[in-house]
């Protein structure tokens, strides 16, 4: 009788992990000359988790991408957001487990609830409500894709233009489904034609991503896409909620979650040095 338990035990589990796999699907898709890398994430499924890791320093800090993946053992992980190339500092906001770990300045957000429910929020709506309710955020952008459409607004989200310019590109979105889609496509694209492929795809919302030396792209072993520089914090996904618990102490330092708490943006503007983003529209243009 014991036996016979752990056989169906052992099969159940063995079920769990196929089904923890299946919710998190690579895909090579080809549009016209346009090659990209493409992993869906089921969020129905209640084993799949999402979340960002910094840096082991934590903001103001980089490491390889490899480093990173090797050192918090994600099932897919992808280029996160933008960050200044001087002080190292992210661009947007970012929260794990519930808890702001880094305050930044633009950009919409992927949130992911409590309930595995993933939206794309814009940075006014969130900065209102401290991202109460949300399990993680990650502040990217421009938005590539609103209500199934290309919507891109630079200088309303508070990029500039260069960031028009063809570049290697990586970006989120939500399909109609519901669905997590992560992307990244390893030759010269524009913007626009991102949003397209976005667009092609079904996602209804989609952000732009940090892309250029920063795309980064891997899913089960296989590094599908390696910057050529450090970065600063990825856009991870995991297979289990045992794996996610277990690399909460190397997504980011243990005191931001002690002690993090969400600025203002006045605090935020007098502490975060003026050199941030190639991307933000008051400031000088370096190239990615």
């Amino acid at each position: 009788m014991i036996r016979t338990l752990s056989i169906v035990v052992l099969l159940g589990l063995v079920l769990c992990d196929e089904s923890s796999a299946s919710s998190i699907a690579y895909a090579k898709v080809k549009m016209g000359r346009t090659v990209a890398h493409t992993v869906t994430v089921n969020l129905a499924d209640p084993q799949v988790r999402v979340t960002v890791a910094l840096a082991k320093g934590g903001a103001g800090s980089s490491e390889s991408f490899k480093s990173i993946v090797r050192r918090v053992h994600p099932a897919a992980a992808i280029t996160g957001t933008f960050f200044d190339t001087k002080t190292l500092i992210p661009t947007g906001d970012i929260a794990l487990f519930g808890t702001v770990v880094h305050s930044g300045c633009i950009g919409s957000a992927l949130c992911i609830d409590h309930e595995n429910k993933a939206s794309v929020v814009p940075i006014r709506k969130g900065r209102q409500q401290k991202w109460a309710g949300y399990e993680t955020v990650l502040c990217a952008g421009p938005t590539l894709v609103a209500k199934g459409k290309v919507a891109i607004a630079l200088k309303h989200e508070g990029f500039r233009r260069s960031l028009c310019a063809p570049a290697r590109r990586t970006a989120v979105g939500i399909t109609k489904a519901g669905k997590l889609l992560i992307v990244a496509i390893n030759r010269d694209a524009s913007l626009y034609q991102i949003a397209k492929v976005m667009v092609k795809l079904h996602t209804v919302d989609a952000v732009c991503l940090d892309g250029g030396s920063s795309t980064g792209f891997y899913h089960d072993g296989r590094f599908l896409a390696m910057p050529s520089r450090s970065l600063t914090n990825c856009l991870l996904v995991y297979a289990t909620p045992a794996d996610y618990r277990m690399a909460k102490s190397e997504l980011a330092p243990a005191r931001l979650f002690a002690s993090a708490e969400t600025l203002t943006l006045e605090e935020l503007f007098s502490n975060i040095p003026l050199a941030i983003g190639n991307a933000f529209a008051p400031l000088p243009v370096r190239g990615r």
